[in-house]
């Protein structure tokens, strides 16, 4: 489950996460709030869960944590929230991107560790129903909501909620396909856009990677990358000399699963980068999956525990795991235990292993990284989640704590 989009034209089961719906409200800014007191230890980080219920509906908890040592934690104290949505988090602020109204809500942990409502930003004025996925904030004053309909990237200020500007994007129409914004990032000051094209009624995923470059100081698109080795490519990661790395990901394995049902083959997942302050992929650098793995395709999106780090980590799919009866040729094989965490050396060449002690698991929400580890959430069935802490550099999981519902988002308040 990767992206609310899906939901859009499939069961929203078979949707990936996200977070949260309140009250809509009109107009095109917002009040900047009071300013409460920093965080104290009884508020030091920020903990997402989502609960679904038998018949699909999705209830969303947001609430403050003193010391992960501190679970399990259940979701007496949360705040409520009803829907699908996103969430961002700067300082002691928590932003939630509604799925139900076109609304950002700042919350501010105060010194009681109590999440606050503090500002509101609409984006009603845009022909928005909700708040897409594409979101990344830049800095104290700079922050961006990607929308796939219409096809333009607000720039907007989290310090006082108000929207600073927009910049049409103008991704190409693709016959038979609706675009997806996905998993958005900010580095050295720009914004990196994964442009991504599904059909789902129709079982098919654009075969091309596309990612769009933004400067949202100067509100124009930089560059516009594409690549057709491989598809659907998500999260930019960065190394230390500043290549950027892509994995065409066949959104999530979907496009293999429809080649499959269709006794088809499709293009293995592979691996991309831009050069250092280039504005597009290397031709002379193309690693497919599969020889990383020694066979294995990836199933998620790539992800990181840190950017600048180039170490990235996606899950693996391993066939010989799913019982008898299933195949991966619909979304009922995201549920079977049959997918380990790898962790991929974003290098020339790239090199991959596995996670030392990290357990199978079904497909979920993806991670947040924190410290230099990633956290991720594994659960049999979302009532609830043992997250577990996979230190990136060492390569190695550990459990670190349990939960009620889903794993949906880490993040430290900090001033």
């Amino acid at each position: 489950m990767n992206d609310r989009s899906v939901s859009k034209s499939i069961p929203r089961r078979l949707a990936a996460l996200g977070l949260v719906s309140l009250a809509a409200c009109s107009g095109g800014g917002g009040d900047g709030g009071g300013a409460p007191p920093p965080p104290s230890a009884t508020g030091r980080y920020a903990l997402g869960s989502v609960v679904i219920d038998a018949d699909g509906n999705r209830t969303t908890y947001v609430q403050t944590v003193a010391s992960l040592d501190d679970g399990p934690f259940d979701n007496e104290s949360a705040v409520e929230l009803p829907g699908n949505g996103v969430v961002m988090a700067l300082g002691r602020d928590v932003f939630v991107g509604l799925a139900e109204a076109p609304t950002w809500v700042r919350y501010t942990a105060n010194d009681a560790g109590t999440l606050v409502e503090t500002g509101r930003l609409s984006l009603l004025n845009f022909g928005t129903s909700y708040v897409d996925y594409g979101n990344a904030i830049v800095d104290d004053t700079t922050a961006v909501s990607v929308l796939s309909g219409p096809d333009v990237a607000v720039v907007w200020n989290p310090s006082t909620m108000q929207i600073v500007g927009e910049v049409p994007l103008g991704h190409p129409a693709r016959e038979g396909y609706s675009l997806e914004v996905w998993t958005t990032v900010a580095h050295d000051g720009l914004v990196y856009i994964p442009g991504r094209w599904a059909d789902w009624e129709g079982g098919r995923i654009y075969a091309g990677v596309s990612l769009t470059i933004l400067d949202p100081k100067n509100l124009r698109v930089v560059a516009v990358a594409e690549d057709d080795r491989c598809a659907s490519g998500g999260r930019v990661v960065f190394d230390e000399q500043g290549y950027g790395y892509v994995m065409g990901d066949g959104r999530t394995y979907s496009s293999h699963m429809f080649a499959n049902a269709r006794g088809e083959t499709a293009a293995p997942n592979c691996l991309l980068r831009i050069p250092p302050g280039g504005t597009d992929f290397e031709d002379g650098y193309f690693h497919t999956i599969q020889s990383l793995t020694g066979g294995l395709e990836s199933i998620s999106e790539l992800e990181t525990a840190g950017q600048s780090s180039g170490l990235g980590f996606a899950k693996m799919f391993y066939p010989d795991q799913l019982p008898e009866g299933v195949e991966p040729v619909d979304f009922g094989f995201w549920s079977v235990p049959a997918h380990k965490m790898w962790r991929i050396d974003l290098a020339d060449p790239p090199r991959a292993e596995v996670v030392a002690d990290i357990p199978f698991s079904t497909i979920g929400f993806t991670g947040s990284a924190l410290d230099g580890s990633l956290f991720v959430g594994e659960s049999a069935d979302g009532a609830v989640t043992e997250v577990y802490e996979i230190d990136a550099e060492v390569n190695r999981a550990a459990p670190r704590f349990v939960m009620d519902g889903y794993f949906y988002g880490l993040f430290e308040l900090s001033d």
